[in-house]
């Protein structure tokens, strides 16, 4: 998901900074890999990620990182609101706009 900071984003607390922003869905969802998190001008690792429900509530997402540590990817994963299954291999999600944040910093 390529992430549009909002407004004031990234902002300082003390050393570490936190983010907001918005996303559209995949155009053909992986349940092996997700989908990645782009943050672009973020010039910090991130540390955490909060997940989110879609602006429509059809879906909510997860986030998960690739590896333990600072310099791990993060991946939003894709689960249906009405039974909580991990949306299909291959499900365009690109209509789905999900709003999320987390915290990140330099190292």
């Amino acid at each position: 998901m390529q992430v549009t900071l909002l407004n004031g984003y990234p902002d300082l607390i003390g050393k570490r900074s936190s983010w907001a922003g918005y996303g559209n869905g995949p155009t053909s969802y992986s349940q092996t890999v997700g989908d990645m998190i782009e943050l672009p001008g973020f010039q910090y690792y991130i540390d955490a990620v909060f997940g989110g429900v879609s602006v429509s509530g059809t879906y909510f997402v997860i986030a998960q990182p690739s590896a333990q540590g600072p310099r791990g990817t993060w991946y939003l994963k894709w689960f249906t609101s009405s039974t909580g299954a991990e949306v299909s291999n291959a499900v365009n999600l690109s209509a789905e706009k999900v709003q999320i944040g987390g915290l990140g910093g330099s190292y």
